[in-house]
Order: C-alpha cells, then sequence, then structure tokens
C-alpha cells in the first residue's frame, strides 16, 4: 500500500493546483492499485490446480487395468466437459482480470485434452507421431485458450507447445527437406508467420499479440547469441556443402520475411522499433556465420559480428529505456571479448600475459561503447 499512499498525495497535490480533478484522480488511483496487485495468489492456484490434477492422474495409473476402455473414456470427456464448462464461468465472472480459478481451469483442461488423445490413440492401438500428438493438441485448445486465457501461463503453455509441435514436424519431413535445402526456410517461415501475428491482422486478444512478437523476437536474438558465441567456438572445421547451401537459402528468405512483416506495424519504422527490427531481420544471417566460416577467420568474423550486434542492442535499449536488457548486452559482450582473447593469449597464460591482454581490450571496449551510447543520446528517437 506504500506506493499507493505515496500516489494519493501527490494526486492531493495535484487537485489543489489544478492539474487534475477529482474524477481523474479516481481513474489513476485505480488503476495503478489494480497494476500493483501481486500475482502470488494466482501463481499458487493454478499450481495447486496443476498439483490436483497429476494426482487424479496418478489414481487413474494405479487402477488402469481394472477400467474398462468405455469407462475410462467416458470419465475423461466427462472431466473435460466439466473443466470447459468451470473455466467458461469463472473467467466470464472475472471479466478482462486473470482468474485463478479460471486460469486453473483452463491449464487442467489443456492438459487433460492432450491426455485424452493419448489416451484414444492407447486404447486402440492406434499408430501416431508426436507431431501428430501435439498438433491434434493445438486443433483442440486453440479456439479456447484464445478466447477465455488471460494470464501469462496459458499462453506460455500454448506457445511452447507450438514450437515443440514445429520442432517433432520438421523432424518427420527431415530427409525430404534437407535433400531440397528447406529446412532453414521451414524454420524462418514459421517464425515470420509469428511474428506477422504481432499486426493482430485477424483481431486477437492484445495480448496474444504482444506474446507473439516478444517470442520471436527473443527466439531469434538468443539463438543467433547462442550460435556465435558458444557454438562458433566448438566448430573447428568446415560443414558439408548441402548444409552450408540450405543455410544460405534460409537466411536470405529470413532476412526478408522478417523484415517485411517487422514493417507490417506502422509504429514500428521509425527510431528505436525500428532499429529492433533490422536486428531481428539481420539475425537469420548472423545465424549462419559459422556454417559459412571455420578455423581462425571463423573466430574474428563471428567475434566481431556477436560483439557488433549486442553493441547495436545495447544502443536501442538505451534509447527505449530499457536498463535490463542494456546491462545484459554489457555483460554477454565482456564474457564474449574475454574468452576470445585468453583463448587467443594460448601460451601467454603461464605468465599472465594473456589476462593483461584480455582486460586492456575489455577496457578498450568499454570505452568504444561509452562512446557510442553517448552519441545523440539526448537526442528524441
Amino acid at each position: 500500500m506504500g506506493p499507493v499512499l505515496g500516489l494519493q498525495g501527490k494526486l492531493a497535490d495535484w487537485r489543489r493546483e489544478g492539474i487534475i480533478d477529482a474524477a481523474q484522480a479516481d481513474r489513476i488511483t485505480a488503476y495503478e492499485a489494480a497494476r500493483g496487485r501481486p500475482r502470488l495468489a494466482l501463481a499458487l492456484a493454478v499450481l495447486g490446480a496443476f498439483t490436483i490434477g497429476v494426482g487424479i492422474i496418478a489414481i487413474i495409473a494405479a487402477n488402469w487395468d481394472a477400467i474398462p476402455i468405455t469407462l475410462r473414456l467416458g470419465l475423461h470427456v466427462a472431466l473435460n466437459l466439466c473443466l470447459g464448462a468451470a473455466a467458461w464461468v469463472w473467467t466470464r465472472a472475472a471479466g478482462a482480470e486473470p482468474s485463478a480459478k479460471g486460469e486453473g481451469a483452463i491449464l487442467l483442461l489443456s492438459l487433460s485434452t492432450l491426455a485424452l488423445i493419448a489416451h484414444i490413440g492407447q486404447s486402440f492401438q492406434l499408430q501416431g507421431s508426436a507431431a501428430g500428438l501435439l498438433g491434434g493438441w493445438l486443433v483442440l485448445v486453440t479456439t479456447f485458450t484464445l478466447l477465455l486465457a488471460r494470464g501469462g501461463i496459458n499462453r506460455w503453455a500454448w506457445t511452447w507447445g507450438l514450437f515443440a509441435w514445429m520442432i517433432f514436424t520438421l523432424d518427420d519431413h527431415h530427409d525430404w527437406l534437407s535433400d531440397h535445402h528447406l529446412l532453414t526456410t521451414a524454420c524462418m517461415l514459421f517464425l515470420a508467420a509469428l511474428y506477422a501475428l504481432r499486426a493482430n491482422i485477424i483481431r486477437l486478444p492484445p495480448a496474444w499479440a504482444r506474446n507473439m512478437g516478444q517470442v520471436v523476437a527473443g527466439a531469434v536474438i538468443l539463438g543467433t547469441s547462442i550460435m556465435l558465441m558458444i557454438v562458433a567456438p566448438l566448430m573447428t572445421r568446415s560443414v558439408e556443402a548441402n548444409i552450408s547451401t540450405d543455410a544460405l537459402i534460409g537466411a536470405g528468405v529470413g532476412l526478408v520475411a522478417l523484415a517485411a512483416t517487422h514493417l507490417l506495424v506502422p509504429a514500428d519504422r521509425r527510431g528505436a522499433h525500428l532499429g529492433l527490427g533490422i536486428a531481428i531481420s539481420l539475425s537469420p544471417v548472423l545465424f549462419i556465420l559459422p556454417l559459412l566460416f571455420s578455423g581462425i577467420t571463423g573466430a574474428i568474423v563471428t567475434g566481431v559480428a556477436f560483439c557488433l550486434y549486442w553493441i547495436g542492442l545495447a544502443r536501442l535499449a538505451l534509447l527505449a529505456g530499457r536498463t535490463s536488457w542494456y546491462r545484459l548486452a554489457v555483460a554477454l559482450i565482456a564474457v564474449r571479448v574475454f574468452v576470445a582473447y585468453l583463448d587467443a593469449a594460448g601460451g601467454l597464460m603461464a605468465t599472465g600475459l594473456g589476462l593483461i591482454l584480455a582486460g586492456l581490450v575489455l577496457l578498450g571496449l568499454a570505452y568504444a561503447a561509452w562512446r557510442v551510447m553517448e552519441w545523440r543520446v539526448g537526442r528524441p528517437v
């Protein structure tokens, strides 16, 4: 209540000065109180609902052979219907705010639906793949999840399920896609299609549209960083020609597709948002660098690309006021340069000259980054 009381004091001063009226003060107070509402109860309630579901599954599993198939499936379908009714009633009663009961019921319904598909397949000895299982689950749960889910936990559960389905689908068709040099292209088109949802052309709930944009941006930026920072130093020889060709085609498609989908939102065509779009669009090209270069050349190219990429992101974070991303960028650049120069110093480590050299380089990089961050920092974006 401390921040709210402090806010009320400021609002009282503004009312005395004639800046706002009583109605505006009440609306601001209600908004801030709702925005600062703790989410611990919601998290605990969802966790409790998940635990209850696991307990029910354990009881059924212990008596599995003694229950007839028709009874098992009938009870499972009845359970889904009850969960669906409960989710509908509880989410409608809560309105636009996330409801602990509603979010827990939606999560249980999603998990129960996945179990029901597997249950049917096991009962009738149906043959299928993990991609088919997750694809059926997505078909059944997507509609009610989009309509009813208000909290982040169900959005992320659905999103992780979608990415798992994509991975298993690519694995099922890996040979054909590789033979036609389309494996990387398929990944890029999948990400671009998700990123296009942020434009909200099909009128998704706003939280879902934002979630898709954040997921794809995080996936391509972190994926590129992992490739340049962790995978690249471990690659000591060139990859096969067909893999390089696949990667080159996919990088070109990804560059065009991600750039086009970023420009779907007019507000993201200028300033820091445009810079973020450039970073996201360039990520497929940077991602394949370790596949195109090896040895000392590869180490230099990937190291420089990583540092330049995160210096650019640090600049964007500074302009956007995202201090956490700025600190992450500085830390990652420091670690990447430190590791690279320790490796390059090699035999100098016995005398400590390698550490001194790495420290001097880090100091120089810190100065250069500081100059970049200060450039035009006071000007509008």
